[in-house]
């Protein structure tokens, strides 16, 4: 390739870096285990770290709620003071969090990314309607090193996706923004004849046809972006998508948009995708069941689309698993009978991490979740290829 070439090569990557916000491809980094967690408190002592530590992962992606700002809830006379009370724990928390001894030693090890839930970016279940987000933000960049000059601080939302591996063997991590750009949410009065199972929530599905989850420019470039080829594709949602049945935070509260998200997942030429998400402060395995959805066959993918979700590290309900096996009088967990028509497996209502390990040589990736202090609870395997639409 002549100098002249070389040049125009590098500043259309660039120019397409700049507006796609995709991080460059790192060929060389081969991700054959990857670990992955939402809500967690720097301030609790758990094992959990040693634990992830000990699976020696190639990559961590954090689900959201890498911190709570507003946990205890924000004391102030107005929004603002409440919100300046968040804002200004946000710096603090991450750097506890930094420190952590067996966390800094997998920050050295391992590829970490992440995105944000609602206490990482401030507020519980805010969206666009948070005053604090443009700071949250940056706190949130600065806790990922990010570069002054990256994309990432130069726009709206901390969108972005990553490409691991060299050709064969490509990982694809695209990591959602579900807070920035989200409508509120609607909050319905409740009815006893529409409680089937587990607590019962404040959210109903939003009537406005206007709503979103994500945002016009992030929805462009999710399109794109779902456009590259992969061998293995991670969806990162802090928030559920395919679990619609609870009524508490969820793509589902956007009916449009969850439809959309779907349309768009069973629709890519390329492969599929494994959803990973959080929030939920339990974990738990789903897989789409065209047959149980109102418009199944519109979102049918021809393939079995995953969504593994993994909450939480350190603040689940009620406690962790080792702390209940010695209580006298263990911690009744009735409402984690939450109903979800798409889960496989159970609900696991104890600390926990998740993990993926994929077997190149055999074409095969397994999904799982280890309790606090590593002992795995759930294992899903599947080929590779069967992560790859049907033919006709």
């Amino acid at each position: 390739m002549s100098t002249l070439l070389r040049h125009l090569a590098l500043l259309t990557f660039g120019a397409a870096c700049s507006l796609a916000y995709d991080a460059p491809p790192e060929p060389e980094r081969l991700l054959s285990r990857i670990a992955f967690g939402s809500c967690n408190s720097p301030l609790e002592l758990t094992p959990v770290w040693e634990s992830i530590g000990h699976r020696r992962p190639d990559a961590w992606i954090w689900l959201g709620d890498t911190v709570y700002a507003d946990s205890p809830t924000p004391e102030g006379p107005t929004p603002a003071a409440r919100a300046r009370v968040a804002l200004d724990r946000l710096p603090q928390l991450y750097a506890r969090q930094l420190v952590l001894p067996a966390y800094a030693t997998l920050r050295q090890r391992a590829r970490i990314l992440g995105t944000w839930d609602d206490h990482d970016y401030g507020m519980n279940d805010l969206g666009a309607d948070w005053i604090g987000r443009e700071e949250a933000q940056r706190h949130f960049l600065d806790f990922y090193g990010e570069p002054a000059g990256s994309p990432r601080r130069q726009r709206p939302g901390i969108y972005s996706s990553y490409r691991f591996g060299p050709p064969g063997r490509v990982v694809q991590v695209i990591l959602l923004d579900t807070r920035y750009f989200r409508s509120p949410l609607r909050r319905g009065e409740f009815r006893e004849a529409d409680w089937v199972d587990g607590r019962r929530g404040p959210y109903v599905p939003s009537e406005d046809p206007n709503a979103t989850v994500l945002g016009a420019a992030q929805w462009a470039w999710l399109e794109e972006v779902l456009r590259q080829p992969a061998e293995l594709r991670l969806l990162v949602s802090s928030i559920q998508v395919i679990p619609d049945d609870h009524r508490f935070e969820k793509w589902g509260n956007f009916p449009h948009e969850r439809r959309r998200l779907l349309r768009l997942l069973a629709n890519a030429g390329n492969g599929g995708a494994i959803i990973l998400s959080g929030d939920r402060h339990a974990g738990e395995l789903s897989q789409l069941d065209p047959a149980r959805e109102p418009a199944g066959r519109e979102l049918d993918p021809g393939f079995p689309l995953l969504e593994l979700t993994s909450s939480a590290l350190t603040r689940s309900s009620p406690t962790t698993f080792s702390a209940q096996l010695g209580a006298v009088t263990p911690k009744a967990m009735t409402f984690r009978n939450e109903l979800n028509r798409h889960r496989l497996g159970s609900l696991l209502p104890y600390n926990h991490f998740g993990l993926i390990t994929i077997d190149w040589e055999n074409g095969s990736v397994a999904l799982a979740l280890h309790l606090d202090h590593g002992e795995e609870v759930l294992r899903h395997r599947i080929a590779l290829t069967a992560l790859r639409r049907s033919a006709p």
